[in-house]
C-alpha cells in the first residue's frame, strides 16, 4: 500500500477514535425519537398498546423505510402513544440522557412534542421529564434544557395554546419552542402568532426547515424571529441567503445520518455534500442525531459519518462542539463552564 494511503487510513482511524472520545453538544434531538426499541415494546406491553404489523423490538425501526417521511412519522406517533404517565416520561428522559452521556455528550437541548401525547396532561409530562433530567445530571454530569415543539401540520391555534401552556407551567429547564413535522404541508408563516407570543414571554425560538424552499428560512428569520434553524440544508442553494446567515451567525443544527436517509443532506448517497457546503460557506453548523435509534445512529456515529465521507479531523470536529456551545440557550456563565470542560481537547 502506498505511504500516502497508509497515512490517510491512520489519520481517519485517529479521527474516528477522537469522534468517540470528544465532548459533544446536542441541540437537535427529539425525546420521542430517542426511545430504544426495547423500551417502546415494554411500554406498549405496560399500557396494552398493540405494536403495529406484529412488530417486535427487533424489527420496530426500519431505517431504510424512512426515506418516506410519512412512514417515519407513523412510527414516531406509535412511540408517542406508549408514553402515558409520569414514570414513562421519567424513564425515557433518564434513558436518553444516560445513553448520550456514554457518548460524551455534556449538554443537550431536548425537543418535547406534547401533540405526540394527546391524552397526557402537560403537568404530568413536565413532572416526569424534569425528574428524569435531574437524575441524569446527578448521575452522569449531563445538563439538559427543554424545547417544546408544536406540530406544523395542526391548526395554528393549537400552537398558540401550546405556547400558553408552556408559559403557564414554565420552569428554569424550559428554554424555548420549536416547530416540527412535515414542512411541505405546514408552511411556517401559519405559526407567526404562536412565535410572537413566545418571544414576548422571553422564550427562545427555532424551527425545522429541511424539505422546504430557501424562502422558508427567510420566513423563519423575519416572520417567526427564529434564533436557530434545525436542518436548513437548502440555505446553500441561495447565495444571498447563505451570506446573510453567515454574517448574522445563524446556527444550523444538522443531523447527518437521519437527513441522508431522508435524502436532504446528501441525496441518500452518503456523501453529506450539503453539510460540507454549509461548513465551507462559513455557516455556524452543529451536529446531532435527530431521532438516533430510529435511524440507527448515535452521537458518535453522526460525527463519524462525516469523518468517513468528508475526511474531517479533530480540529473540525471540535468546531462543531464549539459552535454548539455558542448556539446553546444558556447564560454566559453556563457556556463558560462548558468551554472549560472542552478545553483539554
Amino acid at each position: 500500500m502506498p505511504d500516502n494511503l497508509i497515512a490517510a487510513d491512520t489519520d481517519r482511524s485517529a479521527a474516528l477514535a477522537f469522534a468517540a472520545a470528544m465532548p459533544k453538544i446536542s441541540l437537535h434531538c427529539h425525546l420521542t425519537g430517542t426511545l430504544q426499541p426495547r423500551t417502546v415494546a415494554e411500554l406498549a406491553a405496560k399500557h396494552g398498546v398493540p405494536m403495529p404489523d406484529g412488530r417486535t423490538a427487533e424489527n420496530l425501526y426500519d431505517h431504510a423505510s424512512y426515506e418516506d417521511l410519512g412512514e417515519f412519522l407513523r412510527v414516531l406517533d406509535l412511540v408517542g402513544a406508549v408514553m402515558l404517565d409520569r414514570d414513562d416520561f421519567h424513564r425515557t428522559t433518564y434513558e436518553t440522557l444516560t445513553l448520550a452521556a456514554r457518548h460524551n455528550v455534556i449538554h443537550r437541548e431536548l425537543f418535547v412534542s406534547p401533540p405526540s401525547h394527546p391524552t397526557v396532561s402537560y403537568p404530568t409530562m413536565i413532572e416526569g421529564i424534569t425528574a428524569g433530567l435531574r437524575d441524569a445530571e446527578a448521575d452522569h454530569g449531563i445538563s439538559c434544557r427543554l424545547i417544546f415543539a408544536m406540530n406544523r401540520n395542526a391548526d395554528p391555534a393549537e400552537g398558540v395554546e401550546l405556547v400558553r401552556q408552556v408559559i403557564a407551567h414554565r420552569t428554569d429547564d424550559i428554554v424555548g419552542i420549536g416547530l416540527d413535522y412535515e414542512e411541505v404541508t405546514g408552511p411556517p408563516e401559519r405559526f407567526a402568532e404562536a412565535f410572537a407570543l413566545a418571544k414576548r414571554a422571553g422564550l427562545r425560538r427555532t424551527a425545522h426547515s429541511e424539505s422546504g424552499p430557501p424562502r422558508n428560512i427567510v420566513t423563519l428569520l423575519d416572520v417567526l424571529d427564529c434564533e436557530r434553524i434545525d436542518h436548513g440544508y437548502h440555505v446553500v442553494t441561495d447565495p444571498a441567503l447563505t451570506r446573510r446567515c453567515r454574517d448574522e451567525g445563524i446556527p444550523f443544527t444538522c443531523t447527518p445520518v437521519s437527513s441522508d436517509i431522508g435524502r436532504y443532506s446528501g441525496s441518500g448517497d452518503g456523501t453529506h455534500a450539503v453539510i460540507a457546503a454549509m461548513v465551507d460557506a462559513g455557516l455556524a453548523v452543529t451536529i446531532d442525531g435527530d431521532d438516533p435509534p430510529m435511524f440507527g445512529t448515535d452521537p458518535t456515529e453522526d460525527l463519524s459519518a462525516l469523518v468517513r465521507a468528508l475526511g474531517y479531523g479533530p480540529e473540525q470536529l471540535m468546531r462543531f462542539t464549539a459552535a454548539g456551545i455558542e448556539a446553546a440557550w444558556l447564560d454566559e456563565s453556563e457556556k463558560q463552564a462548558l468551554r472549560a470542560r472542552t478545553s483539554m481537547f
